[in-house]
């Protein structure tokens, strides 16, 4: 499933690899075919313009579009469980289904974020790869529905995925719902939420160490939940 990996890649945080490797991307969707003639045209123009952009100012409209607020969070349970303790056992639980299947994470970075999800059905036969899909497609749908919100151009990156799982692209309920959603990207709103989090010290490392897809302080949450759990579930198999 070449398409998952190229919409992962494109979803991760671009750098000049990504920006080099437009016309590898381009060909790889020609080659299965999956999209149809609008949708492919669309993802090939974010990925021209990608890759033509000053790479300063398409990591900074990134860094605004995923990053200013947890609304359009790339990480799956944040849109589920958000600060809830259930959210470490749901990443223990998944990170134990890629292992179970042969996946492994190489480098330090949380299971349910998209681009290693997508990379992971990737490694799928397309009826289990779709399946997961289905899983997931409320949290793709609701994702989808904020970044259209915010006339994100990379809203187009989920809407292949959200016909795969048999999800809607616009519905309308949703796009109601999601419009009278209190913003949580101004500037009072990340005042508040960096006032109530502690203040944590240290350095820290992700897949690509110049990636913002997570504040340094959800980060380090995240990571900590996420050890907790891996702990009390050892104890409970021992």
């Amino acid at each position: 499933m070449q398409t998952f990996k190229v919409i992962a890649a494109l979803l991760h945080y671009p750098d000049a690899a990504l920006q080099a490797a437009s016309d590898e991307l381009i060909a790889a969707l020609d080659e299965e075919g999956l999209l149809g003639p609008q949708t492919r045209e669309r993802i090939v123009a974010l990925i021209r313009e990608l890759g033509a952009e000053d790479l300063l100012l398409a990591q900074e409209r990134y860094v605004d579009t995923f990053d200013r607020g947890r609304a359009r969070s790339l990480y799956l349970f944040e849109h589920v469980h958000g600060d809830s303790r259930d959210r470490g056992p749901a990443m223990v639980e998944l990170q134990q289904e890629y292992e179970a299947r042969g996946f492994a994470i190489d480098c330090v970075e949380l299971p349910d974020y998209v681009p290693m999800f997508l990379e992971f059905c990737s490694t799928l036969p397309p009826e289990e790869a779709i399946g997961w899909l289905e899983q997931v497609g409320h949290l793709l749908e609701l994702l989808h529905a904020r970044l259209a919100r915010h006339d994100s151009r990379y809203a187009v990156l989920l809407e292949p995925l959200l016909v795969l799982a048999d999800r809607p692209i616009n519905d309308e309920a949703l796009r109601e719902q999601v419009a009278n959603e209190e913003r949580d990207d101004t500037p009072e709103a990340l005042d508040s939420v960096w006032m109530e989090e502690p203040v944590t010290f240290g350095p820290g490392e992700s897949c690509d160490s110049s990636s913002t897809s997570a504040g340094p302080l959800d980060s380090q949450r995240m990571q900590r939940d996420l050890h907790e759990a891996k702990e009390r579930a050892d104890i409970l198999s021992n």
